[in-house]
């Protein structure tokens, strides 16, 4: 017998080491799955107060689904514009808002405070109003054919192409 009892303790050890790390490391990683953030439904933002029968969640859910890419693309560019300082002065401002009762104009206001873009950025962030603004409408129209009319009332209204002088482009 070439195997000694010492050798034999020594691998189960060491097979014991190996299974207790790679469990260790399998829960670790569903700790962070869990933990992580789900980013909310594209088209969530403009449901606020509607209440959906069973058959229109699923429209809206498929719907969603159909949005989610161009939503994270959007998401994508405008978290490239922005230091991680920005980041997290937005996020308080964002809070801070909140907490104050603030309206959505006075919370954008606190906001583009708390940001301080440069003039680079506030070029590259225009893109993005762009993309978000086409982004709102094709969501808006793809709920407006899911809704009854009287929740498709409820949805915000598009914001029509005025300049800042109040006055609309001649053609």
């Amino acid at each position: 017998m070439g195997i000694s009892f010492k050798s034999v303790c020594r691998g189960l050890l060491c097979a014991g080491l190996v299974m207790g790390l790679a469990l260790g490391a399998e829960a670790d990683e569903s700790k962070k799955q869990k933990g992580a953030k789900k980013a909310p439904a594209p088209t969530q933002r403009f449901l606020n107060g509607i209440e959906l029968t069973a058959e229109q969640k699923e429209k809206v859910a498929a719907l969603d689904k159909e949005l989610a890419e161009e939503s994270q693309k959007i998401t994508k560019m405008r978290g490239e514009i922005l230091t991680e300082t920005q980041k997290s002065a937005e996020r308080d401002a964002q809070k801070a808002a909140k907490s104050a009762g603030k309206t959505p104009a006075e919370t954008k206001k606190s906001v583009d405070e708390a940001l301080k873009l440069t003039d680079e950025q506030k070029e590259k962030m225009k893109s993005v109003q762009q993309a978000q603004q086409a982004f709102a409408a094709k969501a808006i129209e793809g709920l407006k054919k899911i809704l009854t009319p009287e929740q498709a009332a409820k949805l915000p209204k598009r914001t029509s192409d005025k300049s800042k002088g109040g006055k609309k482009k001649q053609q």
